[in-house]
């Protein structure tokens, strides 16, 4: 794969998910290129319609310098230079200790809560009538 079509598959896959669509103009795809690369509007169209044909990408619009894409499927290799045998502490899964409480808690608190308005209510009431 080229320098250039590998640059806007790395350029959608740092953005976020597959099927998710983002706008982007030429210049944020320029960003991600080679350092030999040309910045040419044309080769870059150019190379979102191969990766769209590919099935790589979905081009929902274009026009003018800006691109509606969605990254299909992510790109073969490893993104960043990722070896899949490294262990980047991703695949674990945190799982919280299980909590002991159980809705109780939340019963009190409203029963405390509505005693205090009613005695506070309740007070506001006698001050009144005494007057």
């Amino acid at each position: 794969m080229d320098g250039i079509r590998s640059a806007v598959l790395n350029k959608l896959f740092a953005l976020g998910d597959a099927g998710r669509y983002f706008v982007l103009s030429e210049e944020d795809f320029f960003e991600a290129f080679p350092e030999d690369c040309p910045h040419d509007g044309g080769e870059l169209k150019k190379a979102i319609e191969e990766l769209a044909a590919e099935g790589y990408l979905d081009v929902k619009y274009s026009g003018g310098n800006m691109y509606c894409t969605a990254l299909l499927r992510e790109p073969c290799g490893e993104p960043d230079g990722i070896a899949p045998e490294e262990n980047d502490g991703l695949d674990d899964i945190y799982e919280p200790e299980e909590k002991k409480s159980t809705n109780m808690s939340a019963f009190w608190g409203a029963f405390a809560g509505g005693a205090a308005g009613s005695a506070i209510i309740s007070l506001i009431w006698l001050l009144i009538n005494l007057c």
